[in-house]
């Protein structure tokens, strides 16, 4: 979501605005004991997800679960690998039971699998009712009008369906809601042959991306699967490809596809770039080192902060550095030309590493919080300020004249060695790294994304499993 400049300035300035508080308090019988988690989606292009917090059921099964958030997020609530979904709002409280799991309805104990859920729902407006209540009536309308849709006369059907959900919920003022509903018939229109132009101008054309809701995305998906391969494959259009394999031009590849007339809007044609460049990197229509390089382009060029997210968590999945593995060696000097080590640094404690560059002002204010970490956090983790501006005198004067900065900060005299083994394609980036050296995120959520309550997950004491804090799908 998007920060006007004001917030920016608090954030960078005055610590940080932090989101509303949303509190889960619940009973889980028969997972006594067990560690629950809350995951969410980064985004639903690559599709990673974020553990927000976590804590554990007690001996009678009854656990609380607190965290921040904006605005209305689907969230999934894990237990080993029992999962159970449910939306929340901001400055919401919720109580839930968690079922046991039926084993009769899986076969592999080691997979995930979904247990029920019974939520407290205190309104009729709140949106998990309004969810399971228009899901119960989707479900239903799929099961009375499936003859129609093998014989592909759902057409009507669906209509018909539209117009009654619509006036049925009419009195609703619940956009997100809303929005989840319209997208969810709109996949269903997908699948009746109803035609592109039609979806196009009905769903997508001038319309808001939601990057946010998940039924909007599964739609936008569907609708532009592919998309970018078929231009090689379908549409054997060799422009494409020569821009993407030889010259990893962005700008080239953009102007080829603003002809089409489901690309003409800017916004969306960078998304369906960034979605068709990930589905190519694994199907093998470009070459995977191009990809990855038109990917970095996007991320660091792009006027779309959701964007700039997404492209630099596709580059988390594709790269070489996960949590758990080591982090790469480097021996660097601060402004007394002292060397420290990564090995001398870590020694019991955290790293919460930041590459930066002095040359700029947006990079220098975002990290200006780590001072008020240091008060707080700096006797279990070691904040340390890498500089990639390449010239050590301009970095000696910066110590120097900017006392403010009092955490440790190195230069970085490797060139681009230690950039290219760390992957940075944008500053600030930030690692957290624990005292073995392994990686806990990559990389690091920054001050703006709420890192002191991981850095309180790890510090605190009675916390169960410190290093338990990273993507899912990088573990």
């Amino acid at each position: 979501m998007k920060k006007n400049i004001f917030s920016f300035l608090l954030i960078c300035n005055v610590a940080f605005i932090h989101g509303q508080t949303i509190t889960i308090k619940g009973n889980a019988k028969t997972y006594e004991n067990s560690e629950i988690e809350v995951w969410v989606h980064r985004d639903y292009i690559s599709n990673l997800e974020k553990q927000l917090t976590y804590s554990v059921i007690d001996s009678t099964g009854n656990f609380m679960l607190e965290f921040e958030s904006k605005e209305i997020q689907y969230i999934t609530l894990k237990i080993e690998t029992n999962i159970a979904s449910m939306f929340v709002e901001p400055n919401v409280a919720y109580d839930i039971i968690i079922f046991p799991p039926d084993t009769t309805t899986y076969q592999n104990a080691n997979l995930e699998h979904d247990v029920k859920i019974s939520i407290d729902l205190k309104s009729k407006k709140e949106i998990n009712a309004l969810t399971i209540d228009y899901d119960k009536r989707f479900d239903d309308f799929l099961t009375n009008e499936y003859p129609s849709f093998v014989s592909r006369t759902a057409k009507p059907k669906i209509d018909s369906f539209k117009v009654s959900m619509f006036n049925f919920y009419s009195t609703v003022d619940n956009e997100y809601f809303k929005n989840y509903m319209t997208y969810s018939i709109a996949a269903l229109e997908e699948k009746t042959y109803t035609s592109r132009k039609k979806l196009y101008t009905t769903y997508l054309k001038d319309k808001p991306i939601l990057y946010n809701n998940p039924e909007y995305f599964n739609f936008f998906n569907t609708f532009y699967k592919n998309c970018l391969q078929n231009y090689v494959l379908v549409k054997k259009d060799a422009a494409i490809e020569s821009l993407i394999d030889k010259h990893c031009s962005v700008d080239g590849v953009m102007n080829v596809l603003q002809k089409d007339t489901f690309l003409e809007n800017d916004t969306i044609r960078e998304l369906v770039l960034i979605k068709g460049l990930y589905e190519s990197y694994y199907d093998g229509t470009f070459i995977g080192d191009s990809v990855v390089k038109m990917l970095g382009q996007i991320k660091e060029r792009s006027q779309v902060s959701e964007h700039r997210l997404i492209t630099q968590n596709i580059l988390n999945s594709l790269s070489k550095l996960r949590p758990g593995v080591q982090a790469p060696f480097f021996e660097l000097p601060d402004k007394t030309g002292r060397t420290h080590s990564i090995d001398e640094l870590r020694t019991k404690k955290y790293l919460y590493i930041v590459f930066f560059q002095i040359g700029s002002t947006a990079c220098l204010q975002q990290i200006k919080v780590i001072s008020s970490f240091k008060k707080t956090y700096g006797k279990q983790i070691e904040f340390v300020g890498i500089c990639e501006d390449k010239n050590m005198k301009e970095f000696k004067e910066f110590c120097n004249k900017n006392p403010q900065y009092d955490w440790l900060l190195l230069y970085d005299h490797t060139g681009s060695k230690l950039k290219k083994n760390y992957e940075i394609t944008s500053f600030p980036t930030y690692f957290l790294i624990d005292p073995q050296g392994k990686f806990i995120q990559v990389p690091a959520d920054g001050p703006e994304e709420y890192i002191d309550r991981t850095f309180n997950d790890l510090t605190t004491k009675s916390t169960p499993k410190k290093t338990k804090v990273g993507d899912k799908k990088n573990r």
